[in-house]
């Protein structure tokens, strides 16, 4: 992708969720889901807020971009070396909606 907007950005966190299977519990041990769980709302809520909806109670959109970043480093999106091979162009896009995101939040 040349030029990210906000809702190629919002998209593409919204299929990062399902491809990691954030919604489901029995997909990760029990002592990560917390942290996949509490990441989760928080893609969600920055979605909220690059579709121009209020993302309700909870982060302020300066909070939010932090616990954007924190995420693409806690999960390596910022490191090639630990993507799959097949999924490298994937992941390479959600990188780049995830940090155009970062941006997006910390405007206004």
């Amino acid at each position: 992708m040349t030029s990210m907007n906000t809702n190629q950005a919002a998209s593409l966190l919204e299929k990062w969720i399902v491809f990691l299977d954030m919604d489901n519990p029995k997909a990760w041990d029990k002592d990560e889901y917390s942290y996949i769980k509490d990441s989760c709302k928080m893609i969600r809520s920055s979605v909220s807020c690059l579709r121009g909806k209020s993302q309700g109670k909870g982060p302020s959109r300066r909070e939010l971009s932090e616990l954007m970043e924190e995420f693409i480093e806690e999960i390596a999106l910022d490191d090639p070396n630990e993507w799959e091979k097949e999924n490298k162009d994937f992941v390479s896009e959600v990188l780049e909606a995830a940090r155009f995101t970062v941006k997006f939040l910390r405007q206004k």
